[in-house]
């Protein structure tokens, strides 16, 4: 049996029985859910995601009854209009059990140690502040001496919390984008706050590189990184999904340095993906197209449902058979291999439309409307290319837009300064997400502007990956 098919068959009959939309895609679909038993059946059942599902039926049918859940939250659409979801007290349960695993047996913190979780995800609506909270209240209710506080993205409420409270627990835990908090901890130490003893760093949102981490623990004192540094995979679709462990950083890290390792995880890519471990009894991950598919019991069940995200799934007993052949068992023995027997997945961007920066996205959408803008649109051709730029060793984000000049219109200053104005007062009209982070970073969120003149070859930069938008065809994410 594969691991986690046994539930992701019971979230499957659950979500047939209980959920009317689902009962209903059935239904349309001429699949009868008692002729699903084995995994071959289960994968002749419909893919779905967010568009020809989630925004398909009324509300109340994607839930089991009709039951709305008692909590809501909110993710960046397409257009910059959120998509709400929800959580109940089980997904509640759930997250608190995958953020105490990493409390208890990553971080080595004990029930009776006095914690203290610095929330630093921006809150409101918005689904990491939201779902840290609720999980790190349910990790509290489990008997821990967790304190949790939410300062969201305020930075000098930041830097006051880590200067008077922090001091006060045996130890401190800061959860946050990776981008933001090196922002953090740089102002720490221009300020000359020092860094709370027994500190971990907790992250969401973004990939970041080994050197990112590597600096983040000589910034913060950490001795050892690989057990105080953890990234969190989720989506506001599901939440958590998984999470780094001293075992997937090891193979990370290791995979930089042995190419057939790389290969066989990663196969041929650019950016060092992301590689996690996941509860298979919570998550039940599929390959399809390269893309994953997950099936897990959110609040409104989601049953092969695509996130877009590209990758790859492997079991753990699979895991072992590359080590072996790398002959990297003994080392990876060191690392947890016996301890950390789930499965892993290994992420490595993602194939719907869109920029992430600073963990928001930027979708072609807003920055079309941003170029459409009267005072600028006649001297632009309408084609561009949008990426984000890491530098510092992915210490620093910039949003850059390549945008071509119509033809026969020459580059100057005035053009660039009024596209960046147009597109920035856009952005920060349409995208809620980044007028909130316009509000903290100020200029540093703006876009940088490069004007090409009109059939310029080097127009796309393919080193960087972004949404290239020519008119006339659909915009695409290209690298």
């Amino acid at each position: 049996m594969i691991p986690g098919f046994q539930k992701a068959l019971e979230i499957f009959r659950s979500a047939s029985e209980r959920v009317p939309a689902y009962g209903m895609l059935l239904k349309h679909g001429g699949i009868n859910p008692r002729a699903v038993r084995g995994i071959k059946d289960f994968k002749t059942l419909p893919i779905i995601e967010k568009k020809t599902y989630i925004y398909r039926y009324p509300l109340n049918d994607l839930f089991p009854e009709r039951k709305i859940p008692s909590m809501g939250y909110a993710s960046s659409g397409s257009s910059g209009k959120p998509t709400l979801w929800f959580l109940d007290d089980i997904q509640e349960q759930q997250g608190g059990d995958l953020h105490e695993r990493i409390f208890r047996d990553i971080f080595k913190i004990q029930k009776k140690d006095t914690t203290l979780m610095i929330v630093c995800f921006a809150m409101g609506i918005w689904i990491a502040g939201i779902y840290t909270l609720a999980s790190c209240r349910n990790v509290a209710r489990k008997g821990y001496a967790l304190t949790t506080i939410t300062p969201g993205i305020e930075q000098k409420d930041i830097l006051r919390i880590l200067k008077d409270l922090a001091p006060r627990f045996k130890h401190t835990i800061i959860a946050g984008y990776p981008p933001f908090l090196m922002n953090v901890f740089s102002e720490m130490k221009k300020k000359q706050i020092p860094a709370p003893k027994n500190i971990r760093v907790l992250t969401a949102g973004d990939k970041f590189s080994e050197t990112w981490r590597k600096d983040v623990a000589t910034l913060l004192g950490m001795r050892t990184p690989d057990e105080s540094i953890i990234n969190i995979y989720g989506c506001a679709d599901a939440g958590m999904l998984g999470f780094e462990t001293p075992l997937s950083i090891f193979l990370r890290k290791k995979s930089e340095s042995v190419p057939g390792l790389s290969r066989d995880l990663f196969g041929t890519v650019k950016n060092l993906p992301g590689i996690f471990q996941y509860n298979p009894n919570h998550v039940f991950f599929e390959e399809h197209e390269q893309e994953l598919l997950l099936t897990v019991s959110t609040s409104a069940p989601l049953v092969r449902y695509n996130i877009h995200d590209i990758g790859n799934v492997f079991p753990h007993k699979t895991m072992r058979t590359f080590l072996k052949t790398h002959a990297l068992e003994k080392e990876t023995e060191a690392h947890g291999l016996s301890q950390w027997t789930w499965p892993f997945v290994t992420v490595k961007g993602r194939t719907d439309v869109a920029v992430t920066f600073y963990a928001l996205n930027i979708y072609p959408e807003h920055i079309k409307q941003g170029l459409e803008d009267a005072r600028i649109s006649r001297f632009l051709s309408g084609n561009y290319f949008a990426h984000n730029q890491t530098t510092n060793h992915s210490k620093t984000q910039t949003l850059h837009i390549d945008v071509e000049l119509a033809p026969g219109v020459r580059p100057t200053k005035t053009i660039s300064q009024n596209v960046r104005t147009a597109v920035s007062e856009c952005l920060l009209r349409v995208n809620m997400e980044f007028h909130k982070l316009h509000s903290i970073l100020g200029g540093k969120a703006l876009p940088l502007i490069a004007l090409k003149q009109y059939g310029e070859t080097n127009f796309h930069n393919s080193d960087s990956k972004g949404i290239l938008n020519i008119q006339g065809k659909k915009p695409k994410m290209s690298s």
